[in-house]
């Protein structure tokens, strides 16, 4: 990841944490918001983020996005499948291509990944 990324990420969880800090000092979440310059949903969200998983909750965890849909198992799975090839899998030719395999994980798994994420998918 970018330095420059890494360093705006680093700049919101410090606004979530001065936001909690804020709440805790008995600022209302509408308070905190018009302080921080934020939406009274994030300052909500922070809250029941924090409530529920304490700082680390709030905190940056070195990822972004959402958790992948695909266990471990599950990827394992698609490997296998993928390595079958295309013809075993039911297409007319040896090609594979994101959007086929984003057909699979989509019929085998019930997972809907774009076929532009694929390839990152793959990757991992």
């Amino acid at each position: 990841m970018q330095n420059l990324e890494r360093e705006k990420l680093k700049c919101l969880e410090k606004r979530r944490l001065k936001g909690i800090a804020l709440l805790k000092k008995g600022y209302t979440c509408y308070g905190v918001s018009k302080k921080l310059g934020v939406s009274k949903q994030s300052v909500m969200r922070w809250r029941d983020k924090y409530e529920s998983e304490g700082i680390e909750g709030v905190k940056w965890n070195g990822q972004r996005g959402r958790p992948t849909k695909l266990s471990i198992s599950e990827k394992k799975e698609l490997k296998r499948i993928i390595l079958k090839g295309p013809i075993s899998n039911g297409y007319p030719n040896e090609l594979w291509s994101t959007y086929r395999v984003s057909e699979i994980i989509r019929k085998e798994f019930g997972g809907r990944y774009h076929q532009d994420y694929v390839g990152t998918l793959l990757h991992q």
